[in-house]
């Protein structure tokens, strides 16, 4: 599979035998599924040498990925089967706002041994900070913006780099 820097947006195909409704199998190195509790603090992660298949299985969420320099929000709902693609370098975390846990399973691609900075969560520039506040509900910061400080200044894992 070729990499790019996009995250993809798969509709899923699913075949109905009797009762039963059934999906295909993402290919995988490893295959993960994780519950999202609801109201949970949101942080950014990047991996270096992964690509995440992530297909949600119950519930509601929202990814959040950092793409163009921008903050871009992606509902997913168990009712509109997706599969979502992010590629190696692509920041990305997910929101539960919901009242309920969200399943979701990633149909982990390895490109490389996992880096152990990959689920360690990362600053956001503060030219960002503002579009963060707006995506979690938050309110505003009082006053002039601050200064940027050492937290915003680019480090060496920065996207774009896997």
């Amino acid at each position: 599979m070729a990499l790019t820097r996009r995250v993809e947006l798969v509709p899923l195909e699913r075949t109905a035998s009797g009762n039963a409704l059934f999906s295909l199998a993402q290919p995988s190195d490893e295959t993960l599924i994780a519950d999202l509790a609801p109201h949970q603090p949101a942080s950014i992660f990047c991996h270096r040498r992964q690509t995440d298949q992530l297909i949600l299985l119950r519930g509601s969420l929202e990814l959040v990925v950092l793409e163009d320099g921008r903050l871009l929000r992606i509902p997913l709902r168990e009712d509109e089967p997706m599969l979502v693609r992010i590629p190696p370098g692509v920041p990305h975390g997910a929101i539960n706002t919901s009242r309920h846990y969200a399943t979701v399973v990633n149909a982990v691609l390895r490109h490389g041994p996992p880096d152990p900075r990959d689920y360690k969560p990362r600053p956001l520039p503060h030219s960002l900070r503002a579009q963060w506040q707006e995506l979690m509900g938050e309110p505003a910061p009082a006053g002039p913006p601050r200064p940027a400080d050492a937290d915003d200044r680019p480090s060496h894992s920065a996207p774009g780099r896997g």
